[in-house]
């Protein structure tokens, strides 16, 4: 029961995005600092064993100089959940000041949206957990994301999707 239970906690966080690749640009606010990000994210060319992989990133153009990219990899595309189509990934977080995570990467598709949850154990200054949950409502060709990570308590985005 106890594994059942860190897992679960575990899949509450890691980073940012739904579980599978998508390709976008965009700028994130965190209101705690007036911080303005630019963030990006792409599915990967390469597929090893048929396994979608993705690339995330975040650049913080305001205040003190940092960074963030996660590699993800959706190992379980095709779950179904409650009648809810759900993804299951694995992420590696990478930061600037030094940082690393890893963890899993969970989201699930709602009507028009998708809501994500991630986690992750690590490094960054000791042992760290990384979290991180949000909503993206897809206003196609652009999405507008509702996020709360271990980096920011609330960030709004607002993204463009090719």
């Amino acid at each position: 029961m106890r594994w059942v239970s860190a897992l679960f906690l575990l899949s509450l966080a890691l980073a940012q995005g739904p579980a599978y690749p998508e390709n976008t640009l965009g700028l994130t606010y965190a209101p705690d600092g007036g911080r303005f990000f630019l963030q990006g994210s792409a599915a990967l060319p390469f597929t090893p064993l048929g396994i979608d992989t993705g690339l995330e990133a975040q650049l913080l153009l305001s205040g003190s100089p940092s960074a963030y990219a996660l590699f993800k990899a959706n190992l379980f595309p095709g779950l179904v959940l409650r009648d809810l189509y759900t993804a299951v990934g694995v992420g590696l977080d990478l930061r600037w000041p030094l940082g690393v995570h890893l963890g899993p990467l969970v989201s699930f598709e709602l009507p028009g949206s998708v809501l994500w949850l991630s986690g992750g154990v690590g490094y960054q200054a000791g042992l760290h957990l990384a979290y991180g949950a949000g909503l993206r409502v897809y206003l196609d060709p652009l999405a507008v994301e509702v996020s709360a990570t271990d980096r920011y308590p609330f960030a709004l985005s607002l993204l463009y999707l090719w």
